[in-house]
């Protein structure tokens, strides 16, 4: 029988974690979706522990991101987020 190859969870949230942050500003559709399935593998296996949105400084320089901090907080771009 062919041997399984399997992925670590951590191997899987950091590599999200920088596509999530690195991305092109045009792959928005890109970032949700990846967003969505590594959130569900995260579920699957017990791992998830929540996100966070990006901040200005969590990215490059010109890059979108996710929340200014303040009264009230301003959404920038959902797609820019930390799995935890």
């Amino acid at each position: 029988m062919k041997q399984r190859k399997t992925i670590e969870i951590e191997t899987l949230r950091a590599r999200a974690n920088f596509f999530l942050a690195n991305s092109a500003n045009e792959q928005t559709g890109q970032r949700k979706g990846f967003q969505d399935l590594a959130a569900s593998l995260l579920m699957d296996a017990g791992a998830y522990r929540g996100f966070r949105y990006l901040t200005e400084r969590d990215v490059s320089p010109g890059d979108t991101f996710g929340i200014t901090h303040g009264t009230p907080p301003v959404m920038h771009d959902e797609t820019r987020v930390e799995l935890f």
